[in-house]
């Protein structure tokens, strides 16, 4: 039978296989630990853990290796330089990590993410500021939040542009980005975004404010009223 283990007020979780960790408080896990479901509630620093789903309400550090479950999901802080491998990914707060983040069907988040070398995924919707070298998914959404919905405190990133190195994609719609190379079917650009490469099979669409200055393979440019 595999043991369910609960720390309420820190401690460590020894490597092995849990049915549910339940980690509360300042919590350093092993490297090597398994589990089915996980709850942190609390700050945790670990590495090379494999589970099925876990929730986050706190602090994750991966300082090294790599985080693989099927579902991420929560609210608060993942830092450190490990990679994160999921099927699907709903986060709010923030990402800054330097690692690669690959989830296999849907990445969704809200917030400040930034430092990561690669993202990956099928489906991608940002609602804040991304900063990342290089975005590769199907189709790809960035929004920016709105001051009455941000904290005080959160402001100031709010207000900064999302920045990509290179994005390639079917579909992309960028709202306050600065792109180096866009590569899509449909792009649709705007409040203020700036691609410098544009590579577009199809229709790039910009509003007064946005622009794709040097544009490859012949796409309809329409131009729309905003911003």
């Amino acid at each position: 039978m595999i043991p369910n283990l609960t720390l309420t007020d820190g401690g460590t979780i020894p490597t092995g296989t849990y049915g549910h960790i339940e980690a509360r408080g300042n919590v350093c896990m092993e490297p090597g630990v398994r589990f089915r479901t996980m709850n942190i509630d609390g700050d945790l620093v670990g590495s090379d853990m494999i589970g099925s789903s876990l929730h986050l309400n706190g602090s994750l550090h991966l300082p090294t290796g790599s985080l693989r479950v099927f579902n991420l999901h929560g609210r608060g802080r993942v830092l450190g330089q490990g990679d994160i491998y999921a099927d699907c990914i709903d986060i709010e707060g923030l990402i800054n990590t330097e690692g690669r983040i690959i989830a296999k069907r849907y990445l969704k988040f809200c917030g400040l993410m930034e430092g990561q070398t690669n993202i990956v995924s099928r489906d991608v919707s940002i609602l804040g500021v991304i900063h990342v070298e290089t975005l590769l998914a199907s189709h790809v959404r960035i929004e920016t939040m709105h001051p009455k919905v941000v904290p005080l405190k959160d402001v100031k990133w709010m207000v900064r542009h999302s920045e990509i190195g290179t994005l390639i994609c079917h579909y992309a719609e960028l709202h306050k980005c600065g792109c180096n190379l866009v590569q899509s079917n449909i792009i649709n650009l705007r409040e203020g975004t700036f691609v410098y490469d544009a590579v577009c099979t199809d229709t790039i669409t910009t509003d007064k404010k946005s622009a794709a200055v040097m544009t490859l393979g012949g796409a309809k440019r329409l131009h729309v009223a905003g911003y």
